[in-house]
């Protein structure tokens, strides 16, 4: 788990996600410090308008609400049980809300909105889990964005200074592509570097800044101070990366060669 997660993170999201997270919520208590940085990220953007959050968490959806009172928040998320459009209803110490929600497949499935919907788009921790056609969710992301509209995505970076450790030792780097023994789909598929992800945002249609961040774990800079020695300095090496991009015109790419063959 990341120390510090509130280093650095205003007043207000800071007690927005702790009036949500629980004590012994165990997935948001661990993933504090990135929900802490991608909220901060929007903060300092003011949204307004209309945003859809791909894959709606619950809990970063209500700090949302909190923040933002004034933007139109709607989500996808992928719960069968639930008709294909339907009212997401989360609630969280004691704190809840209810937003339009899209029950789709991102990978196959158009989400059901008319083009140039959305002034933003939040595509964050999503794109690690498309195992068929990523392209088809960043196509999809391009078609309902307004002109100049906004996407923050953000992903596990494969060549973190951890992971870079990892290979050192002669271990995969991946950062959550088990298997589960329940079946569950719900791990990596594909892990980026900041250069295959952005070469997919810009074949998407958008462009903007780029960057990494360690907001799982605490890096390991003994590993890369090693490296520097023998003339070896590798940049981007935070455990997250993180994009804030601008559309900027339609698909150029519909399959990039940095992740399609």
């Amino acid at each position: 788990m990341k120390s510090r997660p509130y280093e650095g993170i205003s007043r207000e999201v800071a007690q927005a996600l702790d009036s949500l997270i629980g004590p012994h919520d165990e997935y948001h208590q661990t993933h504090k410090r990135r929900l802490a940085r991608t909220l901060q990220i929007l903060f300092d953007q003011s949204p307004e308008g209309k945003l859809l959050e791909l894959g709606g968490s619950g809990v970063f959806t209500l700090a949302m609400q909190q923040l933002f009172p004034d933007l139109e928040i709607e989500v996808t998320n992928f719960d069968q049980s639930q008709e294909k459009v339907h009212n997401f209803c989360p609630e969280s110490q004691g704190e809840s809300g209810c937003f339009k929600a899209y029950n789709i497949n991102l990978e196959w499935d158009e989400i059901p909105v008319s083009s140039e919907t959305y002034d933003w788009i939040l595509c964050c921790e999503v794109i690690e889990h498309m195992d068929i056609d990523p392209m088809f969710m960043m196509f999809e992301i391009n078609r309902i964005a307004k002109k100049k509209s906004h996407l923050l995505l953000s992903t596990p970076n494969i060549t973190s200074s951890r992971n870079i450790t990892k290979m050192l030792k002669g271990i995969e780097p991946y950062f959550f592509m088990q298997y589960h023994k329940d079946r569950s789909p719900y791990r990596h598929n594909y892990e980026y570097s900041i250069h295959s992800l952005m070469q997919v945002v810009r074949a998407s249609g958008f462009d903007g800044s780029s960057w990494t961040e360690d907001t799982f774990e605490d890096p390991i800079y003994t590993t890369l101070e090693k490296l520097k020695t023998i003339g070896i300095d590798i940049p981007h090496v935070g455990d997250n990366i993180f994009v804030l991009a601008e559309k900027t015109g339609p698909v150029s790419d519909r399959y990039p060669r940095a992740i399609y063959v």
